[in-house]
């Protein structure tokens, strides 16, 4: 399997940049604060993000139709491999087995030391073999071939603490939400393509799109070229979230709003997950009689 191959270069040190290998264990954007302004219940969503977690909140809002797009090619893998824990685990072994710093507020240590273990693995595996294979196969190699150091290398270290990891996640804040959403998730059919999302190539058109966590890495030159692109796969009545631009108040990083033309673009300013991010600003676009950017 040439994905295996890949992750074998990565720890060989053969593959040095590992930035398209970088994985979430879970969302630090603020998912709670921006999931009302969509109606999701009965439609389509395109969204990113190599956590799942936009995924999951989306489903349990009553999204059971969704495509995934991601530069990682993990994502598929991590997100099977979180529908399976989600499915086998209950919450507290769930948060155990995925979350890797859940305990470094209180002063054990940065790696949670039940994170992606072996023996919880050997639990669920059989799961996540029916699942999906490939998912399966790239988990068994990397569990029994690389220690949990290793393994943590595939992970963003830049996550912020556990608290925030339940503030950003309508599934994780109690157990009713966590067992709604197990339940739900077994309705969903998601679609994973590896791909730069700044031009998605689908003939498909979306109610909702969310281009998660994305617009500070995308050189500002194709910024509005990524705008236009996703509202052309847009229904006409459908909406598209842009975040995040970091501390950029009303502005876009030097495109003004009066630059986008044609649609209702509504510009919020949520809180973020740490007080570092307090500032942090979204782009909520309504799309209007059928008209794109």
């Amino acid at each position: 399997m040439d994905l295996i191959r890949q992750i074998d270069d990565f720890f060989d040190g053969e593959l040095r940049d590992n930035s398209f290998f970088s994985i979430y264990s879970f969302t630090n954007e603020n998912i709670n604060g921006y999931l009302p302004f969509f109606d999701l219940k009965g439609k389509t969503l395109l969204t990113v993000g190599s956590s799942g977690d936009q995924t999951i909140n989306a489903n349990l809002a009553g999204c059971d139709d969704i495509t995934v797009y991601d530069i990682c090619p993990l994502s598929k893998a991590y997100f099977y491999l979180k529908m399976t824990s989600m499915l086998c685990l209950d919450r507290e072994e769930f948060t155990d087995f995925l979350c890797d710093n859940k305990y470094d507020d209180i002063g054990i240590g940065l790696i949670n030391p039940k994170f992606l273990n072996i023996n919880t693995f050997n639990r669920i595996k059989n799961v996540l073999k029916t699942l999906d294979y490939e998912s399966f196969c790239i988990w068994e190699h990397l569990l029994n071939h690389y220690g949990g150091i290793d393994i943590y290398r595939l992970f963003r270290s830049d996550i912020n603490e556990f608290k925030s990891t339940i503030y950003c996640n309508r599934y994780l804040k109690n157990d009713y939400n966590y067992l709604q959403a197990r339940k739900r998730i077994h309705n969903l059919l998601v679609n994973f393509v590896t791909g730069n999302i700044v031009e998605p190539q689908t003939d498909r058109k979306f109610h909702n799109i969310w281009l998660s966590n994305v617009a500070h890495s995308i050189p500002k030159e194709k910024r509005i070229p990524m705008l236009e692109n996703n509202s052309r796969i847009l229904t006409p009545d459908g909406k598209m979230l842009v975040c995040y631009y970091w501390n950029t108040s009303m502005t876009v990083k030097g495109y003004k709003i009066k630059e986008f033309k044609n649609p209702e673009i509504i510009q919020k300013i949520f809180p973020g997950t740490s007080k570092e991010s307090a500032n942090n600003s979204i782009q909520l676009y309504e799309k209007s009689n059928g008209h794109h950017l």
